[in-house]
């Protein structure tokens, strides 16, 4: 079974660049947004889609990846500048009075394009061997260690700013199909992150398979225009930001941990190596009053210990559960807030994380950073077709203690209090704020290791309803056999996925070892079961 996961021999049987169908005949240079900027550092988006052989859907068929390869290149004309070249904007092309370190942009269209780097592989194995089916995941194989999971099911493309010094050349996005030996077949699409966030890219999911159905995507077509989110920035021409707007933005709970912060202890040589490449040079940098920020906590990450990776399923029922518990857990003065079933859920893997973790009698703070969407965020909202990564990060702080033996009432309504503060006027005085920055990768909004996590949740976006191919009979679309969302493995990562409309959730934690070992023997994993 999957769990038993051998090694299989995966070869490659091509790869190469492909350009949309009807791609723009002029070359086009946009600037990507303030925020898109602010995450160019993070891990590329990516996720595999896993599904069983059919009859119209054999991947032992080539006719299948070559259908999906056509309808691709025609969803790609509606997403043109994905097959573009990015780079980090020169001193002719920065806007106002934004400085040019750091600030991505990316040139398509004319014929120039680098095009999407698309990539066949086989698998000589079936894929029962590979990822459990969905049927086990809800009954026998409820935590499931995706430790072993294959690395090469996800294209090995080296992607434009994987390590913010390279992009000359290189792809912003790569798809990597697979075939098994059974007929079952694998997609994965990776893609940096300053070009899509979540909601992006499953948003091209839905349209490609729509595409491939010759249907219509039940999703927004895509609008790709990062002047829609900066204009929420308000005046960017001024020499120094508005001090007020500055302030209001500082009052949000966000980390400010700095990357050139060279004195922190415990501060790693990669740390800076991978940051020249966007800061001004040792004469201009001088001359510059940077932003205030906090030393990252270097000596809490030990980047040397093993982490594992499991993907625990959590039932519509024990979610309603928690949800229940926490509502009966408020205190008094918490009652106004709403608390939601991720709330309640996220507040009892956080409790897991830190119990397994030893932080039960601690007194120092723990951190739950969660990434959260600005789509709906700002007034008027950003419309849901919207493409980028309009996201930051903000975070949830307990004690060791609290955070572990609490009420899961208290934690659920410290998570909901947190994101309330987020109104479209704080966030604005945020974007106001970043737009101003020297650099946008010198600070990041969150941290890994034995005092923090980081969430990102993947729900309400239908991933597992992504279909290839038709839909028999005009019935509604099979669920995918499996659906991996693929984050590093560093201690302290989270992701969060809904199945279907099962009202079940799939948690994707990757711990370190020993933490988690700790947290599956926790009798607490199924309290509400």
């Amino acid at each position: 079974m999957a769990d038993k996961i051998s090694s299989p021999v995966i070869g490659i049987k091509s790869r190469h660049r492909i350009s949309p169908t009807a791609p723009p005949s002029e070359t086009i240079t946009t600037a990507l947004s303030i925020l898109d900027a602010s995450v160019a550092r993070f891990t590329p988006c990516s996720a595999i889609w896993f599904f069983d052989a059919e009859h119209f859907a054999d991947g032992r068929d080539p006719e299948l990846f070559r259908s999906l390869e056509l309808s691709f290149r025609e969803t790609l004309s509606r997403w043109p500048h994905w097959s573009g070249q990015l780079r980090w904007a020169a001193k002719t092309d920065h806007q106002n009075n934004q400085m040019p370190y750091g600030r991505p942009v990316i040139t398509y269209g004319g014929g120039k394009d680098v095009g999407v780097h698309w990539i066949i592989v086989s698998c000589d194995s079936n894929l029962e061997s590979i990822v459990p089916s969905r049927d086990a995941r809800s009954t026998t194989d409820k935590v499931w260690m995706a430790t072993k999971l294959p690395h090469q099911l996800q294209a090995a493309s080296k992607l434009a700013f994987s390590n913010l010094a390279e992009f000359d050349g290189l792809p912003g996005v790569a798809v990597q199909l697979t075939a098994f030996k059974c007929g079952g077949w694998s997609v994965n699409v990776k893609i940096a992150h300053c070009l899509a966030d979540a909601h992006s890219l499953l948003t091209f999911m839905h349209d490609w398979a729509a595409q491939s159905r010759g249907s219509q995507s039940v999703f927004s077509q895509p609008i790709f225009d990062p002047t829609m989110l900066d204009i929420h920035a308000g005046a960017l021409n001024m020499e120094h930001p508005d001090p007020q707007v500055v302030s209001r933005a500082r009052e949000l709970p966000m980390h400010r941990f700095d990357w050139w912060a060279t004195d922190a202890p415990g501060y790693p040589d990669w740390a800076l190596a991978s940051s020249v490449a966007t800061m001004p040079p040792p004469d201009v940098l001088k001359m510059q009053q940077l932003s205030p920020s906090t030393r990252p906590p270097w000596p809490t990450w030990n980047l040397a210990l093993p982490a594992e990776h499991a993907q625990i399923r959590f039932t519509a029922v024990e979610v309603s559960r928690m949800k229940d518990a926490a509502m009966a857990s408020l205190p008094p003065e918490l009652f106004k807030y709403n608390i939601s079933r991720l709330d309640s859920l996220l507040s009892h893997v956080w409790m897991l994380i830190n119990r397994a973790r030893g932080h039960e009698r601690s007194e120092e703070d723990v951190y739950l950073n969660m990434t959260l969407g600005l789509r709906t965020r700002l007034s008027p909202p950003l419309p849901n077709g919207f493409v980028g990564s309009p996201i930051l990060l903000t975070y949830v702080a307990k004690s060791g203690a609290d955070a572990s033996a609490g009420s899961i009432g208290q934690i659920a309504a410290a998570i909901r209090s947190n994101l309330s503060q987020f109104t479209p006027e704080a966030t604005s005085a945020y974007l106001h704020d970043a737009a101003y920055e020297v650099s946008p990768q010198r600070l990041w909004q969150a941290f890994l290791g034995s005092q923090h996590t980081i969430v990102t949740s993947w729900t309400q976006m239908k991933a597992y309803e992504i279909r290839f191919g038709r839909v028999a009979d005009g019935g509604p679309p099979q669920l995918a056999r499996y659906v991996q969302g693929v984050m590093p493995h560093m201690d302290g990562i989270v992701q969060v996925m809904d199945i279907g409309d099962s009202g079940d959730f799939d948690i994707s934690l990757n711990l370190e070892s020993n933490a988690m070992r700790r947290l599956l023997e926790d009798p607490q994993l199924r309290a509400f079961a």
